[in-house]
């Protein structure tokens, strides 16, 4: 009886930390599809104007990706973003700690979970 309980007890925190570890990454991968499309947004308007072509501004377009994460409820551990003139791909990364799960495995490092997006400007005709 004891084996079954102590059995129950490590899935039953395998499961719990792994709907966590879940939990986070959808609400990552929430904060990253924002954040790309902030900074898709931030298009060289003046380039536009002159040639017609739609091209990111690579300072504006990282500011409205790191503006849009910084409002977000989750503060992530790490984030990246990366712009070229034809998209912005942002990467955001955080940490679960293990509850039940950490009894059970000797290391006390938590896990790391990571969402990202990738957009691009675009015309609408």
């Amino acid at each position: 009886m004891l084996g079954l309980s102590m059995l129950l007890l490590l899935f039953g925190g395998l499961s719990l930390d792994y709907w966590r570890g879940l939990a986070m990454q959808r609400e990552l991968a929430s904060i990253a599809d924002s954040a790309a499309l902030a900074g898709a947004s931030g298009i060289d308007e003046e380039h536009y104007r002159a040639t017609g072509e739609v091209v990111l501004d690579v300072t504006r377009s990282r500011q409205l990706a790191m503006l849009s994460v910084d409002t977000q409820d989750v503060s992530p551990t790490s984030i990246s973003v990366s712009v070229t003139p034809g998209s912005v791909s942002v990467t955001v990364e955080n940490t679960v700690e293990l509850l039940l799960l950490g009894v059970f495995i000797d290391d006390d490092e938590p896990l790391l979970v990571r969402g990202s997006a990738t957009a691009s400007p675009r015309l609408i005709p």
